[in-house]
Parts: structure tokens; C-alpha cells; sequence
């Protein structure tokens, strides 16, 4: 293959250049660079660097050198396609025993890897590169899709890739290097509790229990829905706690760990007196029925885009709930089943009563006498607001000074001087 532009690595036996190829007559110039160079047995040996950058093709060049010196070889690539290896990476997904929501993202993103490469014309894997990467990451926004969505469809790209590479099917990690910014959610619409009470009142049966769980329980409707009377603690004359350990794929929570939940007032009038009984608490309920109630209700009681609010505001309402009224953080993670969370994280920022209280510290500082005059006694944010730290303060000490000037007096050790330094 005829190499273009071509260019001999100062230090190395290996010449870089862009490749050209041939079809129907026509040349066409590749975007990325490739090292020309001799194998130890004589062979002649091109090599795609996965750059279209010449000063990194130049490093690359260099790290070939370095390997031809050191006697490793890199073994054959083979010649696995873009759609094979997503094909491949599926049934190994699906061998996993993936939650079938899991499987359905995964393959509509992958779809749209292979859409990009049919019309980029990049047919085989090890063509795919970090500049790559990069375009498609644009082609996606371009599209139209989410932040979210296009962050979560490159990063899978690159976890193809990864798994392409330890799979042998590609013998190197080209990807390894790429960085990404994380993609910021949009802000999810979230009831308030008048709204959720509105919404409980107009439900009908099992549906104002199913609202109640979720907006005042903080489950998710899958968890909702799986949800059974073996599942819930009484004490004395009604249920105080919900053992929370199903709605997920494989008889288990979407987190895979179990957790429990205090019963909040307004569900526990609503599942009555505890009685003996097993089986499904709402036994009634879909997921896609109670969906399109919800839609129903909230155009009825005038709720704004009654479109915009999904089954999960209630999870929102919940966490806004929970930060409202200053219930610990971690407690409040436990509650909703995470380990960390973008969603509570939001609802705790809005309402962080200790960043208000500190605020006001600093607002307290700027005070004054009414005469103009700071207090005799200061505090410690008037001694700040004065320019005077408390370290400051605290220097005036008669021990603290007396150390202060012995250091003040002590000689800097011979040879570090200004006038010393070479």
C-alpha cells in the first residue's frame, strides 16, 4: 500500500505517512497515519497508528521502534468487522443474564455505533480509532440525542472495544487514552407533596397505595409491583417497616442489595391494620396502566405539561421530601437504595441548611454598632470581617509572639541564601 506525505522518525528505521487506496479507479487519501518499517526477518510491515495527528503519529512511530529494539512483536490482527464484533459482544452480554432493559439499551446504542460506520465507510474494527471516537461522540449530538444519551452510547463504544481487545479479536486497546466529560443531567421534573397528595386522593384502589409507596416510600414502581405482604413488618396495630428486596431482574432489587424502608404515615393508613395474608400487595397493578393513569391524572388536576412527569417523579418527590426535612444524607441513600446518587445529590445541594447557616455567618460578619463602631467583643466573623484572622488574634499571646520573634532571629541555614543559588 502507497504511503503519501511520508515522513523518516529522527532516531528510528520507521517512516510515517498517509496511506493510499484504490478503488474503481479512484485514490482516495485515509485521515490516519501509519508506519512503514522492516521486520527482524525482512518483512515489509505497515501499520495503522489510529491517528490522524502527526505529532502524536511521530510518538507512536517512536514506541514501534522501541518494541522492534526490545524484540516484541505484536501478533496478527485479524480482520473481524464492525458488525461481527457487536454481534459477538451481545451474546456475551446476554450470557450475563442482563436485565432485559439492560440488553434492549445496550443494542439500540450499538445500532447506532454501526449507523455510524456504515456511513463513515469504517467496516473493520481495527480501522475504528480515537479520532474515531471523537466523530462519533459528534455525530451523536448532532442527531439530536441527550448529553446523557450520547455519553452513555461513546462509553459504550469504548467498553466494545475493551472487550474486543481481551477477547483477542483486536491486539491492542486503542481506545485506552480517550477521556470524556461526564454528561450532566436535564432537570427531571419533580411533584411536590400537595401535588402527590392530589394524586393519591383522585386514584382509584391499589393505584393511590402504588403512589403512596413511591412518593412517600421512595420505591421504584418495579419495586412497587413486586412488592408482597411477607414483605412488610408490623408492630402493635400497623406496618412500620418495608423490606424492600425485589423489582429488579432475577428476583432482586435493580441494585442487586436489600434495604429497608420505614412506612411513612400516609402509606400505613392506606395498608390498614396488619393482617395475616401472603401474595402480592397490588395485585392490580401494571406498570404501563398505572402510567398512563398518572398522565391521565395530572392533565386533570391542571399539573403544567401533565407529559413531562414520569412514574420516578415520585422517587424525586421523595428525595426532595427527605432534604426538606433534614433527614441525614446517608440515611436517606439507604432509604432509595444507592450507594451515591446524582438525583439526591441535586435535592441536598437545594436544601443544605449548613451552607444557609454558614451564609448567614458571613452576612453576621459584615454587621456593625449602630454607631459605626465594630463590638468590643468580637466575634469571630467580625474579627474576619475586620481583616484579622483568629490565627492573627491568637499571635498577640505573649509565649506565641516571643516564638514568633525567636524564629524571626534564627539565620537560614548557609547555602540556601538568594545570593547563593547557581
Amino acid at each position: 500500500m502507497k504511503l503519501i506525505d511520508r515522513e523518516r522518525v529522527d532516531g528510528t528505521r520507521v517512516t510515517i505517512g498517509r496511506r493510499v487506496r484504490y478503488s474503481g479507479g479512484r485514490q482516495r487519501i485515509l485521515r490516519t497515519y501509519a508506519a512503514e518499517y522492516r521486520a527482524e526477518d525482512g518483512r515489509q510491515v505497515c501499520e495503522n497508528l489510529e491517528t490522524s495527528n502527526r505529532a502524536q503519529a511521530r510518538r507512536r512511530a517512536i514506541e514501534v521502534q522501541q518494541r522492534l529494539e526490545s524484540g516484541t512483536e505484536l501478533p496478527p490482527e485479524g480482520s473481524v468487522s464492525i458488525v461481527q464484533l457487536v454481534e459477538g459482544y451481545l451474546l456475551a452480554v446476554q450470557a450475563k443474564s442482563v436485565a432485559p432493559k439492560t440488553e434492549w439499551k445496550y443494542r439500540a446504542d450499538l445500532d447506532k455505533l454501526k449507523d455510524y460506520c456504515g456511513q463513515t465507510d469504517i467496516t473493520q474494527a481495527r480501522r475504528f480509532s480515537e479520532d474515531d471516537l471523537y466523530r462519533y461522540r459528534r455525530w451523536l449530538a448532532e442527531q439530536g440525542y441527550a448529553d446523557k444519551t450520547v455519553h452513555g452510547a461513546v462509553i459504550l463504544a469504548k467498553q466494545l472495544f475493551k472487550w474486543a481487545w481481551r477477547q483477542r479479536l483486536l491486539r491492542d486497546y486503542r481506545l485506552a487514552a480517550v477521556t470524556l466529560p461526564k454528561a450532566k443531567a436535564r432537570p427531571q421534573p419533580c411533584f411536590t407533596s400537595a401535588q402527590v397528595d392530589q394524586l393519591i386522593e383522585g386514584a382509584p384502589c391499589d393505584e393511590k397505595l402504588a403512589f403512596a409507596l413511591m412518593g412517600y416510600g421512595g420505591l421504584r414502581i418495579g419495586e412497587a409491583v413486586q412488592l408482597r405482604w411477607e414483605d412488610l413488618h408490623a408492630k402493635g396495630s400497623q406496618y412500620t417497616m418495608i423490606h424492600v428486596r425485589r423489582g429488579g431482574s432475577g428476583d432482586t432489587t435493580k441494585d442487586k442489595d436489600e434495604r429497608f424502608v420505614p412506612v411513612h404515615p400516609k402509606v400505613a393508613s392506606l395498608l390498614g391494620r396488619p393482617r395475616k395474608q401472603i401474595g402480592p400487595v397490588l395485585s392490580e397493578i401494571t406498570e404501563r396502566n398505572l402510567l398512563k393513569r398518572l398522565k391521565s391524572l395530572c392533565a386533570a388536576s391542571g399539573f403544567g405539561n401533565a407529559r413531562q412527569f414520569k412514574l420516578h417523579s415520585f422517587r424525586h418527590h421523595f428525595a426532595s421530601l427527605c432534604a426538606n426535612h433534614h433527614v441525614a444524607y446517608r440515611k436517606a441513600l439507604a432509604w432509595l437504595g444507592h450507594s451515591s446518587s446524582e438525583m439526591l445529590d441535586l435535592y441536598y445541594h437545594l436544601h443544605d441548611e449548613d451552607s444557609q447557616q454558614a451564609m448567614m455567618a458571613l452576612a453576621g460578619g459584615d454587621e456593625t454598632a449602630e454607631d459605626g463602631q465594630q463590638p468590643d467583643s468580637p466575634s469571630e466573623g467580625t474579627l474576619r470581617a475586620q481583616g484579622q484572622s483568629t490565627i492573627e488574634n491568637e499571635s498577640q499571646v505573649p509565649e506565641i509572639q516571643e516564638l514568633t520573634d525567636c524564629l524571626n532571629n534564627m539565620a537560614e541555614r548557609p547555602g540556601f541564601e538568594p545570593g547563593n543559588r547557581v
